[in-house]
């Protein structure tokens, strides 16, 4: 555990005793007056390669505590949350053995698709079209998740989808699964409209899942993706969790056309203070789905803004939004393809990926399982070690050397030229969701041209503001 984990661990177990005899927002405000000098000292040392990569995880990390603090349900729920994020000895005791033996940690956490049904037929996705047999069986869901917590200590699990809600194998749905494993937490990216009172109220008896719901901006903008009368329906929804004391984010997908509104004061300060959301993933348009379209990824200079405005909000209003391809440097840059601490994706037919948006596999778990094998083998095949490698000559684990710019930290979006190359050498073939179009050459050619501009924005902000000196 390092010192920012067993200092945030510590900070919480204090606010849960003091809670029985203070009010909670005179704690919160008490508690982290106090303690933020203590947690800035902390991450400021020599422990990050840079002081100002110490500084973007001290922010982050105090955003995390202050939503942690903030936001209101039971204290059994908030012990869950804590101690699968921060874990306890006996899971990091399975990560230094598996450090020992092989040189790095295990993955942090596991990506699971279990279904591709959706009851949305939004435009561009690829859950458009399902078939019953797209889902995994409730056995292998079972398994994944039963050899991730044994083998690598994981307690935290994303479910994707589809939509994980529709999810449902041999009398059993997603939150059956979820009731079996009382101390890990899952977090499930939903479009929402399936929650409903019932559901709720398993959610906050349950007290180990959160839902993440998609918006793609206001009323017009996600109404015109998603359906008319959608945002009205999700924010029913979100009523129904606040009321139900279930914590609940929002999932947003940033395109050319929406990221401004999507990082808006209005649109941030409407979902967090006004609706009650405790987090936000921050998604890049990829064009990887149906329909795919290059064009639509915000543009090299959007994304400039975004990650200006993104650590802008994150340090003046205290609330977390993860951003993986802006906010490299609280990473340490790339996580797919089972890195240290990062994770790799498993769809609905057991295609394992090196990530949602790297969707590329040469490994499916199915038939590892029939071969008598486990969930290590996928993290040993020559694709996932190829990005490692890759990962690890651009800065991670690098002995604190940052041979790359965090600020452009996937392979496939911002080094497509080095990702193709490697999906080449292994013959990764596309999952489900992923268009055949890695070979064709207007799109080659149009992500290596936005690579090129992205680079010429982002170095020099690298060698000045992270790069030591």
């Amino acid at each position: 555990m390092t010192k920012k984990e067993k200092t945030i661990l510590l900070l919480t177990n204090i606010f849960d005793k003091l809670l029985h005899f203070l009010p909670g927002n005179i704690l919160v405000k008490i508690l982290l007056t106090i303690t933020s000098p203590l947690l800035k000292k902390r991450c400021l040392n020599k422990e990050y390669p840079s002081k100002k990569i110490g500084e973007d995880i001290f922010y982050m990390t105090r955003a995390l505590l202050y939503t942690i603090l903030r936001i209101k349900i039971p204290f059994s729920t908030r012990k869950i949350f804590v101690n699968a994020l921060f874990q306890k000895d006996k899971w990091h005791n399975i990560k230094k053995e598996w450090r020992k033996k092989y040189g790095e940690g295990p993955p942090g956490f596991l990506v699971i698709s279990p279904t591709k049904a959706c009851n949305l037929r939004c435009y561009g996705c690829y859950a458009n079209a399902f078939k019953e047999s797209d889902k995994l069986k409730k056995e292998i869901f079972e398994r994944i998740i039963k050899e991730a917590i044994s083998l690598w200590g994981v307690r935290f699990f994303v479910i994707s989808g589809g939509e994980p809600l529709m999810y449902k194998d041999k009398g059993e749905d997603f939150l059956d699964i979820v009731a079996k494993f009382k101390e890990t937490l899952f977090l499930f990216f939903t479009n929402g409209l399936l929650i409903d009172e019932k559901k709720a109220e398993r959610m906050a008896k349950l007290g180990n899942v959160t839902p993440a719901i998609s918006v793609e901006g206001f009323k017009e903008t996600t109404d015109k993706r998603r359906g008319e009368g959608t945002f009205d329906k999700i924010l029913k929804v979100m009523k129904i969790l606040k009321e139900n004391k279930v914590p609940f984010g929002i999932s947003l997908t940033a395109t050319r056309d929406n990221c401004e509104e999507i990082l808006s004061d209005e649109f941030i300060d409407f979902f967090f203070f006004k609706m009650g959301c405790a987090y936000a993933w921050l998604f890049h348009y990829m064009p990887i789905g149906r329909d795919c379209e290059p064009s639509l990824m915000p543009t090299p200079k959007q994304r400039i803004w975004m990650w200006q405005k993104s650590w802008e909000i994150i340090k003046k209003k205290k609330i977390i939004i993860a951003d993986f391809w802006n906010h490299g440097t609280v990473s340490y840059g790339c996580i797919a393809g089972g890195r240290e601490g990062g994770y790799f994706h498993i769809n609905w037919h057991g295609d394992c990926a090196p990530c949602v948006f790297f969707p590329y596999a040469t490994t499916n778990i199915i038939e590892i399982y029939n071969k008598g094998g486990n969930l290590n083998d996928i993290i040993f095949t020559p694709f996932f070690q190829a990005i490692r490698l890759w990962q690890k000559e651009y800065g991670f684990l690098a002995g604190g050397k940052m041979n790359g710019d965090w600020l452009r930290p996937c392979p496939i979006r911002d080094h497509f030229l080095i990702a193709k190359k490697i999906i080449k050498q292994h013959n990764a073939y596309p999952i489900d969701y992923a268009p055949q179009i890695i070979d064709q050459k207007n799109y080659t050619e149009k992500m290596r041209e936005y690579d090129e501009k992205l680079k010429k924005l982002t170095s020099p902000i690298w060698q000045e503001k992270y790069n030591p000196h």
